[in-house]
């Protein structure tokens, strides 16, 4: 057996991770059909793989015991698990079965505000808001709200507001609805549980603590949340995605893949 075969391994790696959409029309199978590869940040805890096979077993029937006779294997399969502390809206869109989409800036005109009384809290419809002027419905010439002391922009980030007081108070002379003119930077949205789930594939590129280095490739993963996500906690929250490999037929017959995963090490080659 070759040296560079027999080189023996302490695995405690870490490295980036990439994820990518498995499209077997528009990928190509050097890359195991994965296309949009991005990387999830350095942030990253864990990635585990997962192997484990069931069987069956066969007893005899010459010795009156029923011993096993032989063992069967009925399937193979893989799971596959990341957990990080930093990532980007596409990869906790992925967690929430949605899709980051970038929304440009804007004006909105006349946005309806639910009736409030003096000291409610509302939230415009788009964050990162300015401008704001809000308006009752009286007929012909509309009583304007005075900032500060009719409502509070509480956090203008997150399009947080309060009611104060109403004009005229404590005897109201405002006509309900209340009607919002503002403006709203550029934000992502994600509508949570808008998308079905889309197969994602990993590559992920390892070196240990000895300089060796190593390439793994899962082109095909049903990849959804693991576990909880924490959206109040006192340390950095952390986001699992896991699911089980799924068969590529394409590369089950590729002499450098098999049906679930690509792994290259590359130990010191001879001179």
């Amino acid at each position: 057996m070759p040296a560079n075969v027999s080189t023996p391994i302490i695995w405690n790696g870490q490295g980036p991770v990439h994820i990518g959409t498995y499209d077997p029309v528009n990928g190509r199978a050097e890359q195991g059909f994965l296309t949009n590869l991005y990387s999830v940040g350095c942030g990253n805890r864990t990635l585990t793989a997962t192997p484990s096979r069931e069987t069956t077993t066969l007893n005899e029937s010459c010795s009156g015991q029923r011993l096993t006779l032989k063992e069967m294997e009925t399937s193979k399969s893989l799971q596959v698990s990341l957990s990080m502390v930093q990532f980007d809206s596409r990869t906790l869109a992925q967690a929430f079965f949605g899709e980051a989409v970038l929304k440009e800036g804007g004006t909105v005109t006349e946005e309806v505000l639910a009736r409030l009384a003096p000291g409610d809290y509302f939230f415009l419809k788009h964050p990162r808001v300015s401008s704001v002027v809000i308006e009752d419905s009286t007929a012909g010439t509309p009583i304007t709200y005075v900032e500060g002391t009719h409502y509070l922009i509480d956090d203008a980030d997150h399009g947080r507001c309060r009611l104060i007081a109403h004009p005229g108070a404590p005897d109201p002379e405002h006509v309900e609805p209340l009607k919002v003119d503002y403006e709203y930077a550029g934000f992502i949205n994600i509508a949570a549980f808008s998308k079905t789930n889309v197969e994602k594939g990993i590559v992920f590129s390892g070196i240990n603590g000895d300089g060796q280095k190593v390439r793994v490739i899962i082109p095909r993963i049903s990849l959804a949340m693991n576990g909880d996500f924490g959206w109040i906690t006192d340390e950095a929250s952390e986001l699992t995605l896991g699911g089980q490999a799924l068969y590529v037929p394409d590369l089950q017959t590729d002499p450098m893949y098999g049906p679930f995963m690509r792994i290259d090490t590359m130990p010191d080659l001879p001179a």
